[in-house]
């Protein structure tokens, strides 16, 4: 409440929504990663999971073995590349949101000075106002620092957590194309 009332600019808002929803993103992201931890889990029990990372790796992991084709290192890139995609913005949002804060800074530095170079009297009522609106530009300056930054830590945990998992994901899906040098046509 207090946030959203001293910052004139409502940059704080902007920052807070932008985390809402990317934070929501984000938990999407991490629901896909736990169907696909699962598909990965039980590759062999699952006979409808086409269209789950694991099955396509082992699918393609096998027409490169009846090609005779050495060269796995594409589809490795290729199949991390697919693990990390619905994450990897979180981590431009962190910046971003970070980013957002320090203008934030910047613009509430320009409200608290841009009110010294209007003091032109020297009297009471000229002077409490200019302490009033370089006590919202400072209010300004040091919201929306706290906000960004603050939201930017958040999406950063959530962030790395999702690349913990999905590298975990990637390891698993790995150990199946090594473990399955042959796949039946159910997987």
């Amino acid at each position: 409440g207090q946030l959203v009332q001293k910052d004139v600019t409502y940059l704080s808002a902007v920052i807070l929504g932008l985390f809402l929803m990317i934070s929501l993103y984000l938990g999407f992201a991490a629901w896909a990663l736990s169907r696909q931890f699962r598909f990965a889990s039980h590759v062999n029990h699952y006979e409808n999971a086409s269209g789950s990372l694991s099955h396509d790796y082992l699918n393609l992991l096998e027409i490169q073995r009846q090609q005779a084709s050495q060269e796995s290192e594409p589809l490795l890139a290729r199949l991390v590349e697919q693990v990390h995609r619905g994450h990897a913005t979180g981590w431009f949002f962190s910046d971003l949101l970070m980013r957002l804060g320090l203008i934030g800074t910047v613009i509430g530095f320009v409200i608290m000075l841009g009110s010294v170079y209007q003091l032109k009297e020297n009297d009471v009522q000229a002077l409490q106002q200019l302490l009033g609106t370089m006590g919202s530009g400072m209010q300004v300056a040091l919201y929306t620092t706290l906000t960004g930054l603050g939201t930017a830590i958040l999406l950063s945990i959530q962030c790395q957590w999702l690349d913990y998992c999905a590298d975990g994901l990637v390891s698993r899906i790995i150990k199946l194309g090594v473990k399955t040098p042959q796949l039946d046509s159910q997987v």
